[in-house]
């Protein structure tokens, strides 16, 4: 008896523990649907695979911890899909995202002027059942104007934070196009 719970709860930590290594070193594959052959990438997670489908035309390339994406044709523009280990399951509570929004702007490159917080949303969209956070900066940098947007999400005892930056002109066709696209995410 001890050594069958020995068993189960062992069992049932290794599938807790998998939960939480998401690998963002991508793969393309391909997959059908009603025909047509379509690509997306595909990640590791503790042995399951949680895919994605990036903006149309977008480049990527990625590693362990980072996917970086990069639109075609836009200058200076970046998006980010980053993992962060947390020492315990995260939340938005109001002390959570005082937290995030103040290390967010302090992540804004030395020497900007004019930073602001455009915009706090909790819950924009839900990500395969989670809940969001949505964080949206305004900054210049060597007089040039810049919009951020970051999308933190909770899964287990690690962040994934999707961030975009841009110049401002090209910030809410770039947001908008990025922010649509994490609706393709499957068992993150």
């Amino acid at each position: 008896m001890v050594r069958s719970l020995t068993l189960v709860l062992g069992a049932g930590f290794l599938i807790a523990s998998a939960h939480g290594e998401l690998q963002l070193t991508p793969r393309l594959s391909e997959y059908k649907a009603d025909g047509a052959t379509l690509k997306h990438l595909e990640f590791s997670d503790g042995g399951k695979s949680v895919t994605y489908q990036p903006p149309r035309g977008w480049d990527y390339f990625g590693s362990a911890t980072r996917l970086t994406l990069s639109p075609p044709n836009r200058p200076q523009a970046e998006a980010t899909i980053s993992r962060i280990p947390l020492s315990q399951p995260g939340s938005f509570d109001d002390e959570s995202v005082k937290k995030l929004v103040s290390d967010a702007v302090a992540m804004v490159p030395k020497g900007s002027e004019n930073n602001s917080v455009v915009s706090q949303e909790k819950g924009p969209l839900m990500i395969q059942g989670k809940e969001t956070f949505l964080l949206t900066l305004r900054y210049t940098f060597y007089g040039q104007k810049y919009g951020r947007s970051i999308l933190f999400l909770n899964r287990g005892n690690e962040q994934i934070r999707f961030q975009l930056t841009c110049h401002e002109a090209d910030f809410n066709e770039l947001h908008r196009v990025f922010l649509r696209s994490h609706y393709s995410w499957r068992e993150l």
